[in-house]
């Protein structure tokens, strides 16, 4: 039960950092930001026994810093999506359900690593990850998470209709 609170807990602080992140105008604004909310996420994933999840948010903060820090080398694109893929396989406690995280993963990854400074594609390449990490979130319980992810959604869709006009 504490598990259940912790995990839950963790999803509501991300949320307020993943809303934040969607509001960024710069393709690197939005990575530091989601930096912060993949570490919160990591933790709640691990308090759920999301274990697959848990390493995909760890992988995630090393993308993000490396696409900050202008790392273009394949190598480290590839080293960092095949890890995930690895860590994924290897974590795996949920089945099916468990990867989605390592899905969601692999697409935001590669989009990062194409678009990072194209803030409008990395909103919408965030958009299907999180979507991805909604239905893992109904599957590990974490209700908070799905509220979330609902909220990341829509502000993500909403800044994307302001930054149209």
């Amino acid at each position: 039960m504490t598990g259940l609170i912790i995990g839950n807990l963790c999803s509501l602080l991300a949320m307020i950092t993943d809303s934040v992140s969607s509001s960024r105008k710069t393709a690197r604004g939005v990575l530091i930001v989601q930096c912060l909310s993949q570490a919160i996420y990591g933790i709640g994933a691990i308090a759920l026994k999301g274990y697959s999840a848990a390493v995909q948010n760890g992988v995630s903060i090393l993308r993000n810093l490396f696409a900050i820090k202008e790392g273009k080398s394949k190598i480290v694109e590839w080293g960092l999506i095949a890890l995930g893929v690895v860590l994924g396989l290897w974590f795996n406690n949920r089945g099916f359900f468990g990867w989605l995280p390592v899905l969601a993963n692999l697409e935001y990854s590669i989009a990062v690593f194409r678009f990072k400074d194209n803030e409008r594609d990395l909103k919408i390449a965030f958009m299907i990850c999180t979507i991805l990490f909604a239905v893992f979130n109904v599957v590990v319980l974490n209700v908070v998470g799905v509220a979330a992810n609902l909220v990341v959604i829509v502000t993500t869709v909403v800044f994307l209709v302001k930054g149209k006009k």
